[in-house]
């Protein structure tokens, strides 16, 4: 077995923890301890293993417990059970919850362990490897470009699968560089509507005045510069799919107009009077709270209960890290085969450190990252020390301490801190942003370019 083989040993026996890190080191395998139920489940979460060791009586909680926990999390992860006090009553219970195998005190001879450990780590490793592979074609033939084995991008293909099906309105939630326009396009292309038109807009990139006329349209002499009649965004996509990102950025004025449209399939030129018949199906998206938004009466009720009729809640990469290996994977072939590089490799400590990453920007940031290395490295493997050199790991305020920098690198520190906290309040919206900091947009963006701070 090779050296990236994780084993965490969950037992309050010392004698016992002692035992399994000998045996295991002495096959290659990096073994964690861990003497108390929460500390293994807290261990479990900071990483990735191949096996998990359990003792069924642990000073602060029930084995069964923790096993059920731990297959909650991943139920890929294989679970050997260890016991002194074993029933035949407690061996059902953990063989239904998924078990590996049941494993007495005292143990029986060395080698009869191993053999157990190595047949767990097998076991898993080809039940991983099949769901991968039924995920890779599931993805390819439906859903290209969306990559996730967890559980909750699972929940997500099964969604935009039936959401393909009918024709309803699909509302996406989920924060900045989760994927949502991604998902639209797979609803789109899988749907009765593939073949026809796709338009998106981010509704909070455009002044309204202007977000109004893209999407309705306007008559000729509507307003100063409208030379000819022009259609909007609805009547272009007839037939098709319309993705409004953002909408939770709308003025009163436009939910009025999007709700009359959604309600009545028709829409009014700016300027006119005159209704035109329109067939598009509507994804909406936001990374806001709509609830809350509509008890701050920030949104229209009508509006959110129009456009929820199917919703997609799009996970965070922090809430499912164990895809990041398989997303780094992806991306590291993409880029190396764009550039016209050799494929390289990302060593497991490397790799751990993308996984231990907090991904303020969800996987659009993990993809910059990774097409920055590609770009900038020259070696045939990723180690550890690539890594550290281009993720971005953000300082909260009290980190620095601006006496230990010079004036120009004090100013520039807090500079780039202060477009990161104007970003957060305006997320994708540069024209409310610079209003607040009383700078030009272009300034704004200049400043964005300059520090690579993610929208």
């Amino acid at each position: 077995m090779a050296k990236e083989e994780k084993i965490l040993v969950i037992d309050d026996e010392l004698f016992s923890r002692e035992y399994f890190q000998k045996i295991l080191e002495k096959i290659d395998c990096s073994v964690r301890t861990a003497s108390t139920g929460i500390e293994g489940v807290n261990a479990f979460k900071e990483s990735i293993y191949n096996l998990v060791i359990l003792d069924i009586r642990l000073p602060d909680a029930d084995g069964i417990e923790i096993l059920r926990q731990i297959k909650d999390m991943n139920r890929l992860t294989p679970v050997i059970m260890v016991t002194a006090y074993g029933t035949v009553e407690n061996a059902v219970q953990a063989m239904k919850l998924g078990a590996f195998d049941f494993l007495m005190k005292p143990f029986e001879k060395t080698e009869k362990v191993l053999i157990t450990v190595k047949n767990a780590i097998y076991q898993g490793k080809l039940e991983t490897e099949n769901l991968l592979l039924k995920n890779k074609l599931k993805s390819e033939a439906l859903f290209p470009n969306i990559i996730g084995k967890s559980e909750r991008m699972q929940r997500v293909f099964e969604l935009i699968k039936k959401a393909s099906e009918v024709d309803s309105n699909v509302f996406i939630q989920g924060e900045s560089g989760t994927g949502k326009e991604l998902i639209t396009k797979a609803i789109h292309m899988n749907s009765v509507r593939g073949k026809s038109v796709f338009l998106a807009i981010d509704c909070g990139a455009l002044p309204e005045n202007l977000l109004e006329t893209t999407l309705f349209g306007y008559e000729r002499g509507a307003f100063t510069g409208a030379i000819k009649t022009t259609k909007g965004y609805f009547e272009e996509a007839d037939g098709g799919t319309l993705f409004l990102d953002e909408i939770g950025e709308a003025s009163p004025s436009l939910q009025v107009r999007l709700l009359r449209t959604l309600q009545e399939k028709e829409v009014i030129r700016v300027g006119g009077t005159k209704s035109y018949p329109v067939d598009v199906r509507m994804v909406i998206a936001t990374n806001k709270d709509l609830k809350e938004e509509v008890v701050k009466k920030h949104f229209r009720k009508d509006l959110f209960y129009r456009i929820n009729v199917i919703k997609i809640d799009l996970p965070t990469l922090k809430e499912r890290k164990e895809d990041i290996p398989l997303l780094t994977d992806y991306f590291i072939e993409k880029y190396c085969s764009s550039m016209g590089k050799d494929k390289k490799v990302i060593h497991p400590k490397a790799l751990q450190i993308l996984i231990n990453h907090e991904w303020p920007g969800n996987v659009r940031e993990l993809q910059n990252v990774i097409e920055r290395i590609v770009a900038l490295h020259s070696g045939e493997s990723i180690v550890d020390k690539d890594v550290i050199e281009h993720i971005t790991i953000f300082q909260s305020e009290e980190e620095y301490d601006f006496m230990e920098y010079s004036f120009d690198k004090a100013k520039e520190l807090f500079e780039k801190k202060y477009v990161e906290n104007l970003l957060k309040r305006f997320p994708k919206n540069l024209n409310k942003a610079s209003l607040h900091a009383k700078i030009h947009p272009a300034t704004l963006y200049r400043k964005i370019k300059q520090y690579e701070i993610l929208k």
